[in-house]
């Protein structure tokens, strides 16, 4: 049991230094097991346990709660998807105090469900475990179109947040946003994570950008302060999915 209480311990210190510019020191040596293994009182890992559960008490925290298990699949759209990316656009409007129209996230910086029941900080840590800070692209109408007809050539899009997108045999048929359609001559707040700037899962969107804002705030940090908040409102998280991409008539193989 205490093994089992060293290792955990372990993993989840690898989680809580994955914070910017962490660093910490480790050291590691054989143990031996046989039936006097788990017997005694003058143990090395408790020490550890003890030195680093104060750092680990605040991965446990609960801060939401959920009815039901949140998934996400790769497009063209799902519930966690969504959250992530309406997240990322409420958090960047708040940081620049802007209207932020659009916002994207990637597929791939999701890492697993939200699971049933308490939400806890480690979960969303688990979920977004990248060292992802969330910035605002301003990008004009005509480049934005321009930046999404790529993907529609492919016949997918990455998470999407403010948009309604309507792809069909690889091209944009309709392209809302904020309920509106596109306006080639409008610059928009286009809010997405730094990894998607400069060539992440094929993402160039800092080249088609006028300026880029960089808020410092993780992605991750970003989704525990909004499931903090709906907390305080006596709110569930309980995303859904709307319909605000459809994607038809393209091989998805």
């Amino acid at each position: 049991m205490r093994r089992i209480l060293l290792i955990l311990t372990a993993c989840l210190m690898l989680v809580a230094c994955g914070r910017k510019n962490a660093a910490f020191d480790y050291a590691w040596q054989y143990h031996y097991i046989d039936s006097r293994y788990d017997t005694g009182s003058d143990w090395a890992a408790q020490d550890i346990i003890d030195k680093y559960s104060p750092q680990v008490a605040p991965l446990m925290e609960i801060i939401g709660y959920t009815d039901r298990l949140i998934e996400s699949r790769r497009g063209p759209e799902s519930e966690l998807s969504n959250f992530a990316a309406d997240v990322i656009r409420a958090r960047a409007e708040k940081e620049i105090g802007e209207p932020v129209e659009m916002a994207m996230t990637n597929y791939g910086g999701i890492r697993t469900a939200m699971p049933k029941g308490d939400v806890r900080v480690y979960d969303i840590y688990s979920i977004f475990p990248f060292e992802n800070d969330i910035v605002v692209c301003k990008v004009k109408g005509s480049k934005l179109r321009q930046f999404m007809d790529n993907y529609a050539k492919k016949g997918y899009v990455e998470c999407l947040s403010g948009v309604e997108l309507v792809i069909d045999n690889y091209q944009i048929t309709k392209f809302n946003i904020g309920g509106k359609p596109l306006d080639p001559n409008k610059t928009y707040n286009f809010a997405t994570i730094n990894f998607l700037l400069d060539g992440g899962d094929g993402s160039r969107i800092g080249a088609y950008a006028d300026k880029v804002i960089d808020t410092d705030v993780l992605i991750r940090d970003a989704v525990c302060d909004h499931i903090r908040e709906l907390t305080a409102q006596g709110k569930k998280v309980d995303p859904k999915m709307d319909g605000r991409v459809v994607i038809k008539n393209v091989d998805r193989n």
